[in-house]
């Protein structure tokens, strides 16, 4: 006999609480992989909810959703927030101590093992399938479970559970379908938005840039033109000579930041190619090496070797250096850099680490935006610059900071083998 009041309270708690996280916590991908991030604790909580109220029938056997939170923690979240959510649901199944526990405690512990290799086996690249392809694979991670019970009925001659267990889990395969398509929903929703506000704003500076810059552009060099003759004639008084050369550094300052203004739009088309990102990261650290002695800051570095992936070694370059500069003018004497390069589930990441007076939420968040800058005599358009040569290589920036502590970059590329 079916209790559907009890299937509809399983359904809820899968459900319901993912809806909540989507709507008011949603995290990053980066923020989602830490063992202490909201969708961890959620699904921590979510798995207990499911196994404290499960659906029972006769004989004491008891249904539940528990294999849901552990797919979506080890899909979504990654490896150790999956291994957390996959022992935290081992140590409560202990811990409830329902009858037969030696026996399906041993069923469980195969099952969790089956489920747990192919999602780490399958996972790893997991965010590049399509909806489609993460609708098949995670069905076919689900099926593990449903086959094994089957075995299970089979074997111990109760084939009469069968009718409520193919109800029970194709209830569970919808809600575990449902979870996806809302965190792939509202995920994709939100990247959408953001870079519509981000190609906005850029396609307002590109035109700014475009149309103003080389306005300036030409007078510009007129006059650097001009005083270069001048402080080349012998009449000259040496004094003047001085002043002629602070003018022409001021104006060498001025065509720089021209030049800012114009890479923004600059159309990106150059093709991409394989670089040893390894040897790149190595050339930007020892050039900035220099720059961070001269500010009185060390620099630490951690580089994986032989990393690859397609990109423009001059932008690379100019992104690498861009945000190493800004994280030593962040800084006061005796400062850290912190530099590491190392892959991961088929991606690879760059963490370039600060300890300077780091930026609050609402900073952060204007990071990238022309024309804002937290620094005095800062344009605002370095980092926007970067922003766009990470986007173009296929690229995505996160940070974290807080005040007082530092400030953390991360830049995250598919790996090219």
């Amino acid at each position: 006999m079916i209790d559907i009041p009890q299937l509809l309270n399983q359904v809820l708690l899968v459900l319901f609480p993912i809806l909540i996280y989507q709507l008011f916590f949603n995290e990053s991908g980066l923020k989602r992989r830490k063992p202490y991030s909201k969708l961890c604790l959620l699904l921590l909580i979510m798995l207990c909810l499911t196994m404290s109220f499960p659906t029972e029938i006769e004989m004491g056997y008891r249904y539940d959703f528990r294999i849901i939170p552990i797919i979506i923690s080890f899909i979504y979240a990654g490896a150790i927030p999956g291994l957390i959510i996959t022992i935290a649901s081992f140590i409560y199944r202990m811990f409830l101590g329902l009858d037969g526990v030696y026996n399906n405690l041993f069923d469980f512990t195969i099952v969790l093992t089956l489920v747990t290799t192919l999602l780490v086996l399958l996972t790893q690249k997991y965010r590049l399938f399509t909806l489609r392809n993460k609708a098949l694979v995670v069905s076919f991670i689900f099926s593990v479970p449903v086959i094994h019970k089957i075995l299970y009925l089979y074997m111990n001659h109760q084939m009469e559970q069968l009718p409520f267990m193919i109800i029970f889990f194709i209830c569970a395969w919808i809600s575990l379908l449902m979870v996806v398509f809302i965190i792939d929903y509202v995920d994709e929703h939100q990247q959408i938005q953001q870079e519509l506000q981000r190609a906005d704003k850029l396609n307002v500076i590109s035109q700014l840039a475009a149309s103003v810059a080389h306005e300036i552009r030409n007078p510009l060099t007129t006059v650097q033109g001009f005083l270069q003759l001048m402080s080349i004639e012998p009449q000259v008084h040496s004094n003047h000579k001085k002043y002629i050369d602070i003018s022409l550094k001021e104006l060498n300052d001025a065509q720089s930041i021209i030049n800012d203004y114009l890479s923004l739009a600059k159309p990106q088309t150059e093709e991409l190619s394989s670089i040893n990102l390894s040897a790149e990261v190595k050339n930007a650290v020892s050039l900035i090496n220099s720059y961070s002695n001269i500010k009185g800051i060390r620099i630490e570095s951690s580089i994986q070797d032989q990393l690859h992936m397609n990109g423009n070694r001059a932008e690379l370059k100019q992104i690498l250096v861009n945000i190493m500069k800004n994280g030593i003018e962040a800084m006061k004497d005796n400062g850290l850099l912190t530099v590491r390069l190392y892959s991961n589930l088929g991606e690879i990441f760059i963490e370039i680490i600060d300890t300077g007076m780091g930026m609050t939420k609402e900073q952060i968040h204007m990071v990238g935006i022309p024309f804002y800058s937290t620094k005095d005599k800062g344009t605002g358009v370095g980092l926007t610059i970067s922003y766009q040569l990470v986007h173009s290589m296929k690229g995505k920036v996160e940070i974290e900071s807080e005040p007082g502590k530092g400030t953390k970059f991360t830049i995250c590329f598919p790996c090219y083998s």
